[in-house]
């Protein structure tokens, strides 16, 4: 007796099974690369902000100055809130004016703001990095090898100022430790008089 020629049933269900466990196999691969592909768009992104807001604050950093007279802003550091007044550098600082320059967490990361000191166009700066959802700052004082997470209010400038950022648990680059120079302000018609 010959046997029919074609494929039994079994062998047809057997063979549909075995392509859709590789079609599916194809996919998963397929959809954790993308995720990847995601996360590593989404990292960069961050790491790129974080270096970018580096940048502007080591060189707003390197411009901070002590107070001059009676009433003038003081170098602040309370509850991880930053603020300090800077001579004009670079973008997006105007260079013929001082700046008062705060930086703080906020709801939608870390928040930016500079103002014109004296008599200046109101023009004020303000941004924000969602990217940074934490941040660490510290001051070290000028006479000792202590590092401050709270600076006293005084005239006093600390001799650096240390800060790593993070997004959610995952630190964003390298911390930035920025030595301040204490310069006298500016005398330009611009700045203030």
């Amino acid at each position: 007796m010959s046997r029919p020629s074609g494929f039994t049933l079994l062998e047809v269900m057997l063979a549909i099974v075995l392509t859709g466990l590789v079609v599916l196999l194809a996919y998963g691969a397929a959809q954790v690369s993308y995720d990847a592909q995601a996360r590593l768009r989404a990292n960069i992104g961050a790491l790129q902000e974080a270096r970018a807001l580096r940048e502007l604050l080591q060189d707003a950093l390197r411009g901070a100055r002590a107070p001059q007279r009676p009433g003038d802003a003081r170098f602040t550091l309370h509850a991880g809130r930053l603020s300090f007044v800077t001579a004009g550098g670079g973008p997006p600082f105007d260079p013929d004016y001082d700046w008062l320059v705060t930086i703080g967490p906020g709801e939608g990361g870390l928040e930016f703001s500079a103002t014109p000191v004296g008599r200046a166009p109101a023009t004020v700066v303000t941004f924000r990095v969602p990217s940074v959802t934490r941040w660490d700052v510290r001051a070290l004082a000028p006479s000792q090898s202590l590092w401050l997470e709270e600076w006293p209010q005084t005239t006093v400038l600390p001799r650096a100022v240390a800060i790593t950022m993070w997004r959610d648990s995952t630190q964003l680059g390298l911390p930035l430790q920025a030595r301040l120079l204490a310069r006298a302000p500016l005398a330009t018609a611009g700045s203030r008089q």
